[in-house]
């Protein structure tokens, strides 16, 4: 029941996406405008360096964040009472993630299409594509967590930040590899940008590669997208009218 759940509630939420056509341009205009920023600045040496792969990365996160901060929120009122009528939780979560994961493909892949266009890279473009889509759709669990817990899309939106900016700060690219000693070491393992960061760099810059990080690393990401889902669950499971 709950798999026909999810597929009824998929294409319902994707003829609600086609339905705003106007926002759904928006949407997919985000990535190659973020490439052809990042091409205009690279375009100045010719070729890739580590900081363009933690802005690629940053990038496909900050889009699977936005794209799902209010997915959740702004139907709040109809989830509520299609629960009360035997709606299944995991059905409509996982509809929600079958059609962003399906959005952040696209946009990741329009992303790394444009950098790779103009900018000598010196990692598999299909790679590249692999690590942005994997941080991005770690966005995109993280936004949906975010939208079952507040009560508004405004403030969904102001929580934004408080992801995003994160994974700056916690990050290499702040103050250099391995110099976050005290807490704050610990705090950027949990950063899905960290991770996919990592990972490119290490097939960049490495004559004798950690295949174990570079492998492991999709599963980390994978594994973060399946914890963050499973709170959204339990939160939107918990949620009743107030």
């Amino acid at each position: 029941m709950a798999r026909s759940q999810s597929s009824v509630l998929a294409d319902r939420y994707l003829d609600v996406m086609l339905g705003d056509p106007t926002s759904l341009l928006l949407t997919f205009l985000q990535a190659p405008l973020l490439g052809l920023g990042i091409v205009g600045v690279w375009s100045n040496q010719n070729h890739d360096s580590e900081s363009m792969y933690f802005v690629l990365c940053l990038c496909a996160f900050f889009m699977g964040t936005v794209d799902a901060a209010r997915e959740i929120v702004k139907e709040r009122s109809l989830f509520l009472r299609e629960k009360m009528f035997n709606l299944s939780v995991g059905a409509y979560l996982g509809s929600k993630l079958q059609v962003l994961a399906a959005v952040i493909l696209i946009q990741t892949v329009a992303l790394v299409a444009v950098v790779d266009t103009w900018i000598a890279l010196h990692v598999s473009a299909f790679l590249i594509g692999l690590f942005a889509f994997l941080v991005g759709l770690s966005g995109v669990a993280l936004g949906l967590l975010v939208s079952s817990f507040v009560r508004s899309a405004d403030k969904a939106m102001a929580m934004v930040p408080l992801v995003v900016i994160p994974q700056i700060l916690f990050s290499d690219f702040v103050i250099g590899k391995n110099k976050l000693a005290n807490w704050t070491g610990h705090a950027q393992k949990l950063m899905p940008v960290h991770w996919s960061y990592r990972a490119l760099v290490e097939v960049r810059n490495s004559k004798n590669i950690d295949y174990g990080l570079v492998i492991g690393t999709p599963a980390v990401l994978l594994f973060m997208v399946a914890i963050a889902a499973l709170f959204a669950f339990f939160a939107l499971r918990s949620s009743r009218y107030s």
